[in-house]
């Protein structure tokens, strides 16, 4: 390799550049927290999408235009739901219900896909 091409591999630059985001002011407190939980929900749900397409761009390449909004969306609707929970007991079912799903679902999927 030439001495350029190992200066550009030792530089570190951050992918995306901060920005403040403004957040809509709902009237109550209850409404308030949960509009910040959704608004989380959704950043964590962007960022998680946003690792995929920069880490992996040739399987996104090789999946549908809209598999990157199905993640986003997917982590979203799994957060919000997990924060509606809020007694230990039902915590504890539905991380064991999820578990199963999962389980469920990848059997599913390979005796589908042989």
């Amino acid at each position: 390799m030439r001495n350029e091409q190992l200066e550009r591999r030792n530089i570190r630059q951050p992918l995306v550049k901060s920005q403040p985001v403004e957040l809509r002011q709902p009237d109550s407190s209850s409404d308030s927290t949960e509009a910040l939980v959704r608004e989380i929900a959704m950043d964590i749900g962007k960022e998680v999408a946003h690792h995929i397409e920069i880490m992996y761009p040739d399987a996104v390449k090789a999946t549908s235009r809209n598999m990157l909004l199905s993640v986003r969306n997917c982590v979203f609707n799994e957060i919000v739901a997990a924060i509606k929970v809020n007694d230990e007991g039902e915590i504890i079912a539905r991380l064991a219900n999820r578990k199963k799903f999962r389980r469920k679902a990848k059997t599913f999927w390979r005796k589908m896909r042989k």
